[in-house]
């Protein structure tokens, strides 16, 4: 039996006005849906509360970023979730989490889960786990995929329900009611029928778990050492320096403005408390690269380019070193004249410093 929705039930009966926000990637923001305002998985669980509860008014934030894991998650989680006080939240990232680091992975998810019920302990919460044609083969040996191992290893310790839409696609499949081709086009993301198939598995979830009792919380103890619960965005603004510019051109629109130079060159320097940093940055076809180091460290380079800007836009983000020991630290960034071969400039655009 899952865990019940108690605070979900109690809203709902006794404020009639609900705030569902939805935190993840490009499977919740509904990416692959012929209208992702109205075929995805997220926008039919909506409209499932309003058919459910028409006496109640219900409001959703839409918290999702395409390509974006827990990592950068947590670091965003009060700007663009917790700033919108959602009543129910379903967390969703185990698909972008995949193969990425362990530890980080635990470190984030708890760190989520903690900035949460720090802001309100009434919240619910609900893990939920979609899936890829690739991490389905897990399923074929009576397994799961490791990210969803991780993410479950967090639920049980704090009592938080789960629900696997993910394998209820596999099960489709290998029941021959269904094609990967047709439910997962690009192996990734649903179609409008795979999306169907998501809400279906939600709703019956939903029905089952939104019940009277008691909310409790237990936040005693840690299931890390390191949790990332002071994960935040620290706007790029403040980071002023010559020849450094303010942009006010958002950052493909998740984040308002940025911090911009093409200079090879141009430093910046980034006093900071923490054990984790990462840039939350614009890829563009004339993204360049950079070189940093924290605290005198040999410097590494990384790129605000790929493949992918050739084709589009978009915000993206690294994390650089998430193994700093706690304390104080100063990270340095040089923009290089040095830039990818088929990037047409050398342009490094920051809209904010991830930090924890």
């Amino acid at each position: 039996m899952a865990k019940p929705l108690y605070n979900t039930f109690r809203v709902l009966h006794e404020r009639r006005k609900l705030t569902v926000g939805y935190f993840g990637g490009s499977i919740t923001e509904g990416s692959g849906a012929s209208d992702p305002a109205k075929s995805s998985w997220r926008a039919l669980t909506t409209s499932w509360f309003r058919r459910s509860y028409p006496e109640c008014e219900i409001s959703e934030i839409q918290a999702a970023i395409g390509g974006t894991g827990s990592d950068l998650g947590v670091c965003r989680c009060r700007t663009d979730l917790l700033s919108g006080e959602p009543d129910l939240v379903f967390i969703e990232f185990a698909v972008n989490d995949y193969k990425k680091d362990e530890d980080l992975i635990l470190r984030s998810m708890e760190g989520i889960v903690r900035q949460i019920w720090n802001h309100n302990a009434d919240a619910d919460i609900v893990f939920v786990y979609t899936i890829t044609k690739v991490m389905a083969e897990t399923y074929e040996f009576d397994s799961a995929p490791d990210t969803v191992v991780l993410h479950q290893k967090i639920a049980d310790f704090y009592a938080i329900p789960s629900v696997n839409l993910g394998k209820k696609l596999w099960q489709y499949v290998g029941s021959g009611s269904s094609t990967w081709e047709e439910l997962l086009p690009d192996a990734v993301h649903p179609s409008d029928k795979g999306y169907q198939i998501y809400a279906d598995e939600m709703q019956k979830f939903l029905s089952a778990c939104i019940a009277p009792g008691p909310v409790e919380r237990k936040l005693d103890g840690y299931v890390t050492s390191s949790a990332c619960d002071r994960g935040r965005l620290v706007d790029a603004w403040e980071l002023l320096q010559e020849p450094w510019e303010k942009d006010s051109s958002s950052l493909a629109r998740r984040y308002p403005h940025m911090l911009v130079s093409g200079t090879p060159g141009a430093e910046l320097h980034y006093t900071f408390q923490g054990s984790f940093i990462g840039l939350y940055w614009l890829i563009a076809p004339d993204s360049g690269d950079i070189e940093w180091s924290v605290d005198g460290s040999k410097a590494r380079r990384q790129s605000s380019w790929d493949k992918h800007a050739l084709k589009f836009t978009r915000a993206g983000y690294c994390i650089l070193d998430h193994n700093l020991d706690p304390g104080e630290h100063v990270l340095t960034i040089k923009v290089l004249q040095e830039k990818q071969p088929q990037s047409e400039g050398n342009w490094i655009r920051i809209g904010a410093v991830l930090v924890d």
